[in-house]
């Protein structure tokens, strides 16, 4: 089994144990709702998915030191990461009228 079916795995089970923690707020949106959340996700995963392989590539072409292009590969990865999360969340907000992304508490 390679890396990335591994990651697929595991992503999805993850994606499976985030649905059934928050059931009950699941049951609050409606299916349309629900749809787009899913749609959501796929897109923003896709597109960030698409940013990094080429992205990453595209500014990897112009040095061919390997610690370099190690540094440009875990900043772009921040950076797609922080502003997924973000327009995600923008989306899916309106979607759900402030239902989702669910607020979590400070733990003390």
């Amino acid at each position: 089994m390679n890396r990335a079916i591994l990651i697929g795995i595991i992503l999805f089970a993850y994606i499976i144990y985030i649905a059934f923690k928050h059931k009950e707020i699941w049951k609050k949106l409606t299916f349309m709702q629900t749809l787009g959340v899913l749609l959501t996700f796929i897109f923003v995963t896709g597109i960030g998915g698409t940013i990094l392989f080429y992205g990453v590539r595209f500014l990897i072409s112009f040095t061919s030191n390997e610690v370099l292009s190690i540094v440009i590969q875990f900043f772009t990865a921040i950076i797609v990461v922080i502003f997924g999360v973000l327009l995600f969340n923008t989306i899916v907000s309106s979607i759900t009228n402030g239902i989702l992304p669910i607020k979590r508490t400070p733990r003390r």
